[in-house]
């Protein structure tokens, strides 16, 4: 995308973390916004510190687990800005734990949001993108899309389901206006293990409001190579060191996950 001045970007999971930041750069390069998230709260926080760009910003209440819901959600954003030009796909959920232990309530609901949440954005919002003289997408992936990592298999499944439909979905839109991104974050500091699902959610959720966050880069450092990859039209941006040791050993020693298991294990107890 060669200007982001004046174009239109659809933001989901934009009430805090990535999204809320990934807002905020886009605003900072010339975007209007229509942020989407469940929370109005953050959705309104998300706003001011976008309309502190002298940008437009727009909040819609809508969970994109629900199809019926993002079908509509076009309409709405265009009701209020006219067009649409970029979509980022990044609301998300994760679950730590032994898969064995893992509810299949909690397995659904991740496949449902992190999954359909993206399958429903891009369905949504593509016959619109697709009018633009040039418009983009971006699927929030993780490391453990790259290489499925023990004691997070249910993640690992959704977000290598969002790797491969994003790939997929850049080569059938070859030729056309529409570019697609897909990103893959290592560990940051966000609310998203916060809420962690899974039999070891409760210990993550405390490590990272622990001193040990500290550790961890800001989703400033995950929203800036966002912006990087729409602008550049790069069809992956893997972020931050420990992402892309998983992407070499990804390469280098695909699918040897044990070494890795049997640390998870002793620290997790299992």
């Amino acid at each position: 995308m060669q200007s982001f001045e004046g174009r239109v970007a659809v933001v989901t999971g934009a009430g805090s973390g990535i999204g809320r930041v990934t807002a905020q750069r886009l605003a900072a390069r010339g975007c209007h916004l229509a942020l989407v998230d469940l929370r109005a709260e953050g959705l309104a926080e998300t706003a001011r510190l976008v309309e502190a760009h002298g940008r437009r910003a727009t909040t819609h209440l809508a969970d994109v687990a629900d199809a019926e819901r993002m079908a509509a959600l076009p309409d709405e954003v265009r009701e209020r800005h006219d067009v649409v030009h970029v979509l980022v796909n990044n609301a998300g959920i994760t679950s730590v734990g032994a898969f064995a232990d893992e509810a299949l309530e909690d397995m659904r609901m991740l496949v449902d949001v992190n999954v359909w949440g993206v399958v429903h954005g891009c369905r949504a919002f593509l016959p619109v993108l697709r009018q633009q003289d040039e418009a983009h997408i971006v699927n929030v992936s993780s490391m453990a899309g790259l290489m499925g990592l023990p004691h997070t298999a249910t993640y690992a499944l959704t977000k290598g389901a969002v790797k491969a439909f994003s790939e997929a979905l850049r080569g059938e839109l070859a030729g056309t206006t529409v570019g697609v991104s897909v990103v893959f974050p290592g560990t940051h500091r966000t609310g998203i293990a916060a809420t962690a699902r899974g039999a070891d959610g409760a210990r993550i959720a405390k490590v990272s409001q622990g001193p040990l966050s500290v550790l961890m880069p800001p989703p400033s450092f995950v929203a800036r190579r966002i912006v990087k990859a729409i602008e550049r039209d790069q069809p992956r941006a893997v972020v931050g060191p420990d992402a892309r040791v998983i992407d070499l050993a990804s390469r280098v020693a695909p699918g040897r996950t044990r070494l890795i298991g049997r640390v998870t294990s002793r620290l997790s107890g299992h």
